[in-house]
């Protein structure tokens, strides 16, 4: 792959020098108009095939969801054209500061107190991640940098998004053998990367930045083979996680063995992290043990059906919470609940209740949102259920879950299940990834079954209705199909002034401009533009003004805008 040269151009930037080499990319600080960003160029002929979709380099395409204080944010793409060869480039923020494991590889000492700032720092960035539902898969020392902005006070910024993905299931989507495996779960060494392997990683520093030496530390050679490097881990893993390296600290060695506890039913959750990191929970060391990537059900002793989902009635002001979509919700009140509640009207004029229902539409204009406010609308006993609720270290042990979660369900009707992102738990039998899924398929196919005649409705949400198994789209199970799409402009108003709602307000706040000025924009951006606007004020200590507003539009575009736009990029 060429260098790119100081002063040379690429795109309305300027390079002034390289920063680092990869196997396939070459990152750059660059400049524009005085701005310093950092830019990152892919070689198309070298890019994994693992890490190209139809819509680009994975890493772009997904970067350009980010914008937060705690991630490197994304500012543009485009394309460098070279002799014929055209390089994909991606343009994110820049800023100061050093590499975390640069500081270590100097030995510096971090205070208990700096560690926590630092880590809770990464747990903000990564609950953003989690909340596009992405995973980032490779938080480490040498992805966190640290921007000093007094003595011994950071921002820390998680960085390098090339293992970030929407990972579900079955195979990752990208290489893993350049992963810094010291700082992996057992789940990631098996392949299953989600949610709690960032917690796991997250958890790794906080242990080196205090214990000056990563958890089950092993001499690693990078040269050996992956699956030589993983048996060494795994090896030195058999031992106790080593706490008295530790300040003398009973709460935080306690909240560090949760954290990294080898098995993933054990070990926290980011908020639960995030909690005992703030000191607003305490936990119970993790019991020592095998991994959940070792656990068989002879070492068990019996195969896991318990769920720890719970059914409970949802308090919240239904559907008058929701903005806008007010003939869907006349709808779903006249076809749905209704008959759900009345249930002697329902039989005197032989009404079959709906069976269930999917909720589809692009990301972040509010489907698990409105489930949540149709659980309560309703009045039933409401769980809303994730694919970790659902998992399993047995063979056959996630079918068990199911019919244990539907079990409970029927005890408790009339009931609501909903299953956010729903292609997850269903994928379309013999698509790619989705063999081994085959068997939870049939028993969601069973159990779903007329379910609303023993007091079941079932709600799913999706993004990629496409992938979901036609067999359970079909009448009798997942009746109703409903869209939810982008917001329209009478929405987004109600949206803005849903967010703007008991924030300090100066009086030059028109909300009817910004729903214009915001067209396809999801709700959640615009969540995002009223909390940046806030920001802004608090910093400038004012109230909340019409500029804030007009100038967090301008910075960041709709989520849902296509990709190939004639609309004009606009820096972050």
């Amino acid at each position: 792959m060429f260098i790119l040269k100081e002063a040379e151009p690429i795109g309305k930037y300027a390079v002034q020098y390289l920063i680092k080499q990869g196997g396939f990319t070459s990152t750059y600080r660059v400049e524009a108009d005085g701005v310093p960003y950092f830019v990152k160029l892919f070689d198309p002929a070298l890019v994994p095939p693992k890490l190209m979709r139809e819509e680009g380099v994975a890493e772009i395409v997904l970067g350009r969801k980010i914008r937060h204080e705690n991630v490197v944010s994304y500012v543009e793409d485009g394309v460098l054209e070279r002799d014929g060869v055209k390089y994909p480039y991606l343009v994110t923020e820049f800023f100061r500061g050093r590499l975390l494991s640069e500081y270590l590889r100097e030995g510096a000492k971090f205070t208990v107190d700096t560690a926590r700032q630092i880590i809770a720092g990464v747990l903000q960035g990564l609950r953003y991640i989690h909340s596009l539902d992405l995973k980032h898969n490779d938080i480490t020392p040498r992805n966190i940098i640290l921007d000093e902005v007094e003595k011994g006070k950071f921002i820390p910024r998680i960085i390098d998004l090339g293992h970030m993905s929407e990972y579900v299931g079955g195979a990752p989507p990208f290489p893993v053998g350049d992963l810094t495996l010291t700082y992996c779960a057992p789940e990631q060494l098996a392949g299953e990367f989600g949610a709690k392997g960032d917690v796991f990683a997250a958890g790794a520093v906080l242990y080196t930045l205090l214990a000056g030496k990563a958890p089950w530390a092993v001499d690693l050679d990078e040269s050996e083979p992956y699956s030589e490097r993983k048996q060494k881990v795994r090896a030195a893993r058999k031992a106790p996680l080593d706490v008295e390296a530790l300040p003398s600290d009973e709460p935080l060695r306690n909240l560090l063995s949760r954290a990294l506890a080898l098995d993933q039913e054990e070990r926290l959750t980011l908020e639960d992290f995030i909690k005992g990191l703030s000191g607003k929970a305490a936990f119970t060391p993790a019991p020592q043990g095998a991994s959940s990537e070792e656990k068989t059900p002879q070492g068990r002793g019996k195969e896991e059906t318990a769920v720890s989902v719970q059914l409970q009635k949802p308090q919240g002001g239904g559907f008058a919470d929701v903005a806008g979509m007010e003939t869907l919700k006349e709808d779903l009140t006249r076809r749905v609940i209704w008959i759900l509640k009345d249930k002697e009207k329902a039989e005197k004029y032989r009404l079959s209740p709906p069976n269930g229902m999917i909720l589809y539409g692009p990301p972040g204009c509010g489907k698990t949102f409105f489930a949540q406010k149709f659980g309560e609308e309703a009045g039933f006993n409401f769980s809303m259920v994730n694919g970790s609720d659902l998992g399993s270290i047995y063979i056959h042990g996630t079918q068990g879950k199911i019919a244990e979660l539907f079990k409970q369900a029927r005890a408790n009707a009339p009931s609501i299940l909903c299953f956010d992102e729903f292609d997850a738990f269903v994928p379309a039998r013999g698509s790619a990834g989705a063999d081994h899924k085959a068997d939870e398929v049939n028993e969601f196919l069973s159990q779903l079954n007329n379910c609303s005649k023993d007091g079941v409705f079932v709600i799913g949400t999706t993004n990629r209705l496409d992938m979901i198994d036609p067999a359970v789209l079909r009448k009798g199970r997942m009746d109703l199909h409903v869209e939810i799409p982008a917001p329209d402009q009478p929405t987004r108003k109600k949206i803005f002034e849903i967010h703007l709602k008991g924030r300090p307000l100066s009086a030059d706040i028109d909300t009817e401009e910004l729903s214009a000025k915001t067209d396809h924009y999801a709700s959640s951006d615009i969540a995002f533009i009223v909390n940046e606007a806030a920001m802004m004020a608090a910093l400038a200590d004012e109230d909340i003004a019409q500029k804030h507003l007009l100038q967090a539009v301008r910075s960041n575009r709709s989520s849902l805008e296509p990709v190939q736009s004639s609309r004009p990029k606009i820096g972050f």
